[in-house]
Protein backbone atom coordinates (compact mmCIF):
# COMPACT_ATOMS: atom_id res chain seq x y z
CA UNK A 1 0.00 0.00 0.00
CA UNK A 2 1.25 3.39 -1.31
CA UNK A 3 0.93 5.31 2.48
CA UNK A 4 1.67 8.41 1.24
CA UNK A 5 -0.98 8.34 -1.43
CA UNK A 6 -3.45 6.80 1.27
CA UNK A 7 -2.75 9.56 3.85
CA UNK A 8 -2.55 12.79 1.94
CA UNK A 9 -3.99 12.05 -1.67
CA UNK A 10 -7.49 13.88 -2.53
CA UNK A 11 -9.06 11.10 -4.32
CA UNK A 12 -12.44 10.31 -3.21
CA UNK A 13 -11.91 6.81 -3.18
CA UNK A 14 -8.49 7.41 -0.68
CA UNK A 15 -10.57 10.40 1.58
CA UNK A 16 -13.52 7.97 2.06
CA UNK A 17 -11.17 4.89 3.25
CA UNK A 18 -9.31 7.54 5.57
CA UNK A 19 -12.56 8.78 7.44
CA UNK A 20 -14.11 5.19 6.90
CA UNK A 21 -10.73 3.48 9.19
CA UNK A 22 -10.73 7.02 11.51
CA UNK A 23 -14.20 6.70 12.47
CA UNK A 24 -14.31 2.55 12.89
CA UNK A 25 -11.60 3.19 15.17
CA UNK A 26 -12.95 5.72 17.11
CA UNK A 27 -16.47 3.86 16.95
CA UNK A 28 -14.87 0.55 18.84
CA UNK A 29 -13.18 2.85 21.20
CA UNK A 30 -16.28 4.86 22.12
CA UNK A 31 -18.13 1.08 22.11
CA UNK A 32 -16.26 -0.24 24.51
CA UNK A 33 -15.29 2.79 26.82
CA UNK A 34 -19.47 3.83 26.78
CA UNK A 35 -21.28 2.89 29.84
CA UNK A 36 -23.65 4.34 32.11
CA UNK A 37 -23.13 5.77 35.68
CA UNK A 38 -25.88 4.38 38.23
CA UNK A 39 -27.53 7.28 40.65
CA UNK A 40 -25.72 5.52 43.18
CA UNK A 41 -22.42 7.24 42.51
CA UNK A 42 -19.25 6.56 40.38
CA UNK A 43 -18.26 3.53 42.83
CA UNK A 44 -20.52 1.23 41.00
CA UNK A 45 -20.42 0.75 37.23
CA UNK A 46 -22.79 -1.29 35.16
CA UNK A 47 -22.07 -1.47 31.56
CA UNK A 48 -24.93 -1.63 29.04
CA UNK A 49 -25.26 -5.04 26.65
CA UNK A 50 -24.01 -5.26 23.33
CA UNK A 51 -27.01 -6.00 21.54
CA UNK A 52 -28.71 -4.26 18.65
CA UNK A 53 -29.95 -1.31 20.97
CA UNK A 54 -26.57 -0.52 22.12
CA UNK A 55 -25.49 -0.21 18.70
CA UNK A 56 -28.35 2.24 17.81
CA UNK A 57 -27.89 4.43 20.31
CA UNK A 58 -24.10 4.37 19.79
CA UNK A 59 -24.61 5.34 16.33
CA UNK A 60 -26.68 8.00 17.28
CA UNK A 61 -24.23 9.35 19.52
CA UNK A 62 -21.25 9.03 17.07
CA UNK A 63 -23.15 10.63 14.45
CA UNK A 64 -23.20 13.84 16.88
CA UNK A 65 -19.51 13.51 17.34
CA UNK A 66 -18.88 13.12 13.67
CA UNK A 67 -21.23 16.58 12.96
CA UNK A 68 -19.55 18.23 15.35
CA UNK A 69 -15.95 17.32 14.35
CA UNK A 70 -16.66 18.11 10.63
CA UNK A 71 -18.04 21.40 12.01
CA UNK A 72 -14.14 22.27 13.69
CA UNK A 73 -12.16 20.66 10.94
CA UNK A 74 -14.53 21.68 8.29
CA UNK A 75 -15.29 25.16 8.53
CA UNK A 76 -13.63 26.65 12.31
CA UNK A 77 -9.98 25.91 11.62
CA UNK A 78 -9.61 27.39 8.20
CA UNK A 79 -11.83 30.08 9.44
CA UNK A 80 -11.01 30.97 12.45
CA UNK A 81 -8.24 28.92 13.62
CA UNK A 82 -5.82 29.44 10.85
CA UNK A 83 -6.95 32.96 9.97
CA UNK A 84 -5.59 33.53 13.92
CA UNK A 85 -9.62 34.64 15.32
CA UNK A 86 -9.29 33.30 18.68
CA UNK A 87 -11.48 35.76 20.21
CA UNK A 88 -14.00 34.88 18.11
CA UNK A 89 -13.82 31.40 17.93
CA UNK A 90 -13.81 30.83 22.17
CA UNK A 91 -17.74 31.65 21.93
CA UNK A 92 -18.26 29.76 18.97
CA UNK A 93 -16.56 26.63 20.96
CA UNK A 94 -18.63 27.10 24.14
CA UNK A 95 -21.76 27.56 21.78
CA UNK A 96 -21.19 24.30 20.24
CA UNK A 97 -20.49 22.69 23.48
CA UNK A 98 -23.84 23.52 24.45
CA UNK A 99 -25.29 22.24 21.74
CA UNK A 100 -23.53 18.55 21.81
CA UNK A 101 -24.96 18.55 25.42
CA UNK A 102 -28.52 19.89 24.95
CA UNK A 103 -29.05 17.29 21.59
CA UNK A 104 -27.12 14.24 24.00
CA UNK A 105 -29.49 15.03 26.27
CA UNK A 106 -32.44 15.12 24.21
CA UNK A 107 -31.27 11.74 22.89
CA UNK A 108 -31.25 10.14 25.96
CA UNK A 109 -34.46 11.58 27.17
CA UNK A 110 -36.77 11.26 23.95
CA UNK A 111 -35.02 9.00 21.55
CA UNK A 112 -33.03 6.10 23.30
CA UNK A 113 -36.48 5.32 25.26
CA UNK A 114 -37.98 4.61 21.94
CA UNK A 115 -35.44 2.46 21.04
CA UNK A 116 -35.27 0.31 24.34
CA UNK A 117 -39.25 0.35 23.92
CA UNK A 118 -38.75 -0.85 20.51
CA UNK A 119 -36.68 -4.03 21.28
CA UNK A 120 -38.12 -4.65 25.01
CA UNK A 121 -34.72 -3.51 26.22
CA UNK A 122 -34.38 -3.05 29.75
CA UNK A 123 -31.39 0.19 30.03
CA UNK A 124 -29.22 0.47 32.51
CA UNK A 125 -29.74 4.13 33.09
CA UNK A 126 -32.21 5.69 35.26
CA UNK A 127 -33.99 9.01 34.88
CA UNK A 128 -32.09 10.67 37.50
CA UNK A 129 -28.78 10.14 35.59
CA UNK A 130 -29.70 11.59 32.30
CA UNK A 131 -27.92 14.69 32.50
CA UNK A 132 -24.85 13.19 33.49
CA UNK A 133 -24.59 10.42 31.16
CA UNK A 134 -25.22 13.74 28.11
CA UNK A 135 -21.70 15.09 29.49
CA UNK A 136 -19.96 12.13 29.69
CA UNK A 137 -21.00 10.57 26.34
CA UNK A 138 -20.86 14.23 24.65
CA UNK A 139 -19.37 16.82 26.47
CA UNK A 140 -16.65 14.48 27.51
CA UNK A 141 -16.24 12.44 24.49
CA UNK A 142 -16.52 14.66 21.43
CA UNK A 143 -13.61 16.84 22.25
CA UNK A 144 -11.69 13.96 22.06
CA UNK A 145 -12.42 12.69 18.22
CA UNK A 146 -12.30 16.74 17.48
CA UNK A 147 -8.64 16.98 18.81
CA UNK A 148 -7.98 13.90 17.21
CA UNK A 149 -8.98 15.08 13.84
CA UNK A 150 -7.73 18.46 14.35
CA UNK A 151 -4.32 17.23 15.21
CA UNK A 152 -4.54 15.40 12.16
CA UNK A 153 -5.42 18.13 10.22
CA UNK A 154 -2.78 20.22 11.57
CA UNK A 155 -0.01 17.52 10.98
CA UNK A 156 -0.69 17.21 7.35
CA UNK A 157 -0.87 20.94 6.87
CA UNK A 158 2.66 21.05 8.57
CA UNK A 159 3.67 18.42 6.53
CA UNK A 160 2.60 19.54 3.41
CA UNK A 161 4.06 22.98 3.98
CA UNK A 162 7.04 20.72 4.15
CA UNK A 163 6.83 19.46 1.58
CA UNK A 164 6.08 22.24 -0.89
CA UNK A 165 9.14 24.15 0.88
CA UNK A 166 11.66 21.72 -0.43
CA UNK A 167 9.44 21.51 -3.76
CA UNK A 168 10.09 24.80 -4.21
CA UNK A 169 13.73 24.62 -3.34
CA UNK A 170 14.36 21.71 -5.79
CA UNK A 171 12.75 23.48 -8.38
CA UNK A 172 15.13 26.70 -7.92
CA UNK A 173 18.28 23.97 -7.39
CA UNK A 174 17.10 21.91 -10.83
CA UNK A 175 16.62 25.28 -12.59
CA UNK A 176 19.89 26.44 -11.75
CA UNK A 177 21.13 22.94 -12.74
CA UNK A 178 19.77 23.26 -16.23
CA UNK A 179 21.39 26.99 -16.66
CA UNK A 180 24.52 25.37 -16.04
CA UNK A 181 24.10 22.65 -18.40
CA UNK A 182 22.94 25.50 -20.80
CA UNK A 183 25.99 27.56 -20.12
CA UNK A 184 28.06 28.03 -22.45
CA UNK A 185 31.21 31.20 -21.80
CA UNK A 186 31.06 33.84 -24.74
CA UNK A 187 34.37 34.15 -24.30
CA UNK A 188 35.25 30.65 -24.87
CA UNK A 189 33.08 30.40 -27.71
CA UNK A 190 34.34 33.43 -29.52
CA UNK A 191 37.73 32.89 -28.30
CA UNK A 192 37.44 29.87 -30.59
CA UNK A 193 35.58 30.68 -32.99
CA UNK A 194 37.81 33.56 -33.48
CA UNK A 195 40.83 30.91 -33.12
CA UNK A 196 39.27 28.74 -36.07
CA UNK A 197 39.16 32.12 -38.38
CA UNK A 198 42.83 32.95 -38.00
CA UNK A 199 44.09 29.91 -38.21
CA UNK A 200 42.11 29.50 -41.54
CA UNK A 201 43.30 32.92 -42.88
CA UNK A 202 47.07 31.45 -42.00
CA UNK A 203 46.32 28.69 -44.26
CA UNK A 204 46.26 25.89 -41.42
CA UNK A 205 43.23 23.77 -42.87
CA UNK A 206 44.48 21.25 -40.86
CA UNK A 207 44.08 22.75 -37.25
CA UNK A 208 41.66 25.00 -38.20
CA UNK A 209 39.54 21.86 -39.10
CA UNK A 210 40.38 20.01 -36.03
CA UNK A 211 39.51 22.83 -33.90
CA UNK A 212 36.21 22.84 -35.28
CA UNK A 213 35.40 19.31 -35.13
CA UNK A 214 36.17 19.93 -31.57
CA UNK A 215 34.31 22.83 -30.59
CA UNK A 216 31.27 21.11 -32.54
CA UNK A 217 31.64 17.75 -30.19
CA UNK A 218 31.92 20.20 -27.18
CA UNK A 219 28.62 22.24 -28.34
CA UNK A 220 26.87 18.92 -29.35
CA UNK A 221 27.76 17.39 -25.66
CA UNK A 222 26.60 20.39 -23.90
CA UNK A 223 23.50 21.22 -25.80
CA UNK A 224 22.36 17.56 -26.37
CA UNK A 225 24.07 14.62 -24.37
CA UNK A 226 23.75 17.45 -20.84
CA UNK A 227 19.73 16.63 -21.90
CA UNK A 228 19.69 13.03 -20.62
CA UNK A 229 20.03 12.02 -16.49
CA UNK A 230 23.59 10.05 -16.97
CA UNK A 231 25.96 9.87 -19.73
CA UNK A 232 29.11 7.85 -19.77
CA UNK A 233 31.99 9.10 -18.10
CA UNK A 234 34.15 8.50 -21.60
CA UNK A 235 32.03 10.97 -22.82
CA UNK A 236 32.72 13.62 -20.20
CA UNK A 237 36.27 12.84 -19.89
CA UNK A 238 36.40 13.83 -23.92
CA UNK A 239 34.69 16.92 -23.72
CA UNK A 240 37.06 18.49 -21.59
CA UNK A 241 40.43 16.96 -23.36
CA UNK A 242 38.79 18.77 -26.27
CA UNK A 243 38.30 21.96 -24.30
CA UNK A 244 41.59 21.85 -23.06
CA UNK A 245 42.94 20.89 -26.57
CA UNK A 246 41.25 23.53 -28.09
CA UNK A 247 42.34 26.03 -25.49
CA UNK A 248 46.35 24.55 -26.41
CA UNK A 249 44.86 25.84 -30.06
CA UNK A 250 44.57 29.17 -28.74
CA UNK A 251 47.55 29.47 -26.40
CA UNK A 252 49.75 27.90 -28.25
CA UNK A 253 53.18 26.52 -26.14
CA UNK A 254 52.33 28.98 -23.68
CA UNK A 255 49.87 25.72 -22.18
CA UNK A 256 51.33 23.09 -21.04
CA UNK A 257 48.60 20.50 -20.07
CA UNK A 258 49.37 17.09 -18.75
CA UNK A 259 46.01 14.50 -18.64
CA UNK A 260 46.38 10.94 -17.63
CA UNK A 261 43.66 8.65 -16.90
CA UNK A 262 43.69 5.13 -14.90
CA UNK A 263 41.11 2.94 -14.63
CA UNK A 264 38.14 1.50 -16.66
CA UNK A 265 35.86 4.30 -17.65
CA UNK A 266 33.92 2.32 -20.40
CA UNK A 267 30.90 1.18 -17.62
CA UNK A 268 30.90 4.05 -15.26
CA UNK A 269 28.03 6.45 -16.11
CA UNK A 270 28.10 10.06 -14.24
CA UNK A 271 26.23 13.36 -13.99
CA UNK A 272 26.58 15.39 -17.45
CA UNK A 273 29.07 18.79 -16.96
CA UNK A 274 29.73 17.54 -13.62
CA UNK A 275 33.25 17.57 -13.73
CA UNK A 276 33.67 20.15 -16.81
CA UNK A 277 32.98 23.87 -14.56
CA UNK A 278 36.28 22.72 -12.08
CA UNK A 279 38.68 22.64 -15.50
CA UNK A 280 36.83 25.80 -17.14
CA UNK A 281 37.38 27.28 -13.53
CA UNK A 282 41.15 26.85 -13.52
CA UNK A 283 41.33 29.02 -16.24
CA UNK A 284 40.43 32.19 -14.65
CA UNK A 285 43.61 31.62 -12.04
CA UNK A 286 45.96 32.85 -15.05
CA UNK A 287 45.70 36.42 -14.58
CA UNK A 288 44.12 37.11 -18.15
CA UNK A 289 47.54 35.55 -19.62
CA UNK A 290 50.02 37.02 -17.47
CA UNK A 291 51.78 33.88 -16.88
CA UNK A 292 54.28 33.47 -19.14
CA UNK A 293 54.17 29.44 -18.49
CA UNK A 294 50.38 28.21 -17.98
CA UNK A 295 50.16 24.27 -17.31
CA UNK A 296 47.54 22.40 -15.66
CA UNK A 297 47.93 18.61 -14.61
CA UNK A 298 44.44 17.04 -14.78
CA UNK A 299 44.77 13.30 -13.52
CA UNK A 300 41.56 10.95 -13.40
CA UNK A 301 41.47 7.24 -11.39
CA UNK A 302 38.60 4.86 -11.35
CA UNK A 303 38.54 1.90 -8.74
CA UNK A 304 35.96 0.31 -7.47
CA UNK A 305 32.94 2.36 -8.70
CA UNK A 306 35.03 5.65 -7.13
CA UNK A 307 35.76 8.40 -9.19
CA UNK A 308 38.52 11.06 -8.26
CA UNK A 309 39.86 13.76 -9.99
CA UNK A 310 43.15 15.61 -9.05
CA UNK A 311 43.49 18.79 -10.80
CA UNK A 312 46.96 20.82 -10.31
CA UNK A 313 47.51 24.28 -12.23
CA UNK A 314 49.52 27.33 -11.83
CA UNK A 315 47.95 30.43 -10.50
CA UNK A 316 48.55 34.36 -10.52
CA UNK A 317 49.40 36.00 -6.99
CA UNK A 318 45.80 37.75 -8.03
CA UNK A 319 43.87 35.62 -10.60
CA UNK A 320 40.62 37.09 -12.31
CA UNK A 321 37.72 35.12 -11.52
CA UNK A 322 34.71 36.74 -12.74
CA UNK A 323 31.09 36.58 -11.81
CA UNK A 324 30.19 34.23 -14.32
CA UNK A 325 33.22 31.95 -13.42
CA UNK A 326 32.01 31.99 -9.77
CA UNK A 327 28.32 31.30 -10.36
CA UNK A 328 29.45 27.84 -12.38
CA UNK A 329 31.63 26.99 -9.47
CA UNK A 330 28.82 27.46 -7.00
CA UNK A 331 26.35 25.35 -9.30
CA UNK A 332 28.62 22.51 -9.55
CA UNK A 333 28.70 22.46 -5.95
CA UNK A 334 24.84 22.46 -5.42
CA UNK A 335 24.90 20.02 -8.30
CA UNK A 336 27.05 17.54 -6.22
CA UNK A 337 24.92 18.37 -3.38
CA UNK A 338 21.55 17.10 -5.29
CA UNK A 339 22.66 14.32 -7.02
CA UNK A 340 25.71 13.46 -4.73
CA UNK A 341 24.65 13.94 -1.39
CA UNK A 342 26.97 12.03 1.06
CA UNK A 343 28.91 10.23 -2.01
CA UNK A 344 31.49 12.60 -2.20
CA UNK A 345 34.33 14.58 -1.40
CA UNK A 346 36.09 17.78 -2.44
CA UNK A 347 38.83 19.51 -1.30
CA UNK A 348 40.88 22.69 -2.85
CA UNK A 349 44.25 23.97 -1.22
CA UNK A 350 45.50 27.22 -2.80
CA UNK A 351 48.94 28.08 -2.90
CA UNK A 352 50.55 31.35 -4.11
CA UNK A 353 51.57 30.06 -7.07
CA UNK A 354 49.58 26.68 -7.60
CA UNK A 355 45.88 25.45 -6.69
CA UNK A 356 45.12 21.74 -6.31
CA UNK A 357 41.75 20.16 -6.19
CA UNK A 358 40.83 16.83 -5.36
CA UNK A 359 37.42 15.69 -5.64
CA UNK A 360 36.31 12.19 -4.87
CA UNK A 361 32.69 10.65 -5.87
CA UNK A 362 31.70 7.43 -4.83
CA UNK A 363 29.52 6.05 -7.94
CA UNK A 364 26.81 3.51 -7.69
CA UNK A 365 25.63 1.04 -9.83
CA UNK A 366 24.72 2.31 -13.33
CA UNK A 367 21.31 1.59 -13.20
CA UNK A 368 20.28 1.81 -9.58
CA UNK A 369 21.96 5.15 -9.92
CA UNK A 370 19.59 6.19 -12.78
CA UNK A 371 16.80 4.80 -10.62
CA UNK A 372 17.80 6.74 -7.98
CA UNK A 373 17.45 9.89 -10.25
CA UNK A 374 14.60 9.36 -11.82
CA UNK A 375 12.62 8.67 -8.59
CA UNK A 376 13.84 11.80 -7.24
CA UNK A 377 12.78 13.73 -10.12
CA UNK A 378 9.18 11.57 -9.84
CA UNK A 379 8.89 12.97 -6.55
CA UNK A 380 9.88 16.37 -7.19
CA UNK A 381 7.35 16.66 -9.68
CA UNK A 382 4.43 14.56 -8.33
CA UNK A 383 1.37 16.38 -7.39
CA UNK A 384 1.22 16.37 -3.47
Amino acid sequence: MNWYRFIFSERKSDRLQRHFIFWLLWGLYFSLSYFHYQQTGVEKVEFEMWNLPFFIKSLALLSIHASACYFFIGYLMPHYLFEAKYYALIPIILLLSLLIVIVNYSLHKSIFPLVDSAFNHQPIIISQNIWWTSITSGLLSAPKIICAAAAVKLLKRWWLKEKEKEKIEKEKLLTDLQLLKAQIHPEFLFSSLNNISLLTKRKSVDKASASLLKLADILSYMLYESENTLVALDKELKAIKDYLLLQKTKMGDRLEIDIAIRGDCNKIFIVPLLLFPFVENSFSYFGNNKLERIWINLQFFIENSELTMKLINGKTEEPSLKTSDVSSLAKAMKQLDFFYPGQYDLKTTIEPEIMVTTLKIKLQETMETANNIYLIKKELYAPI
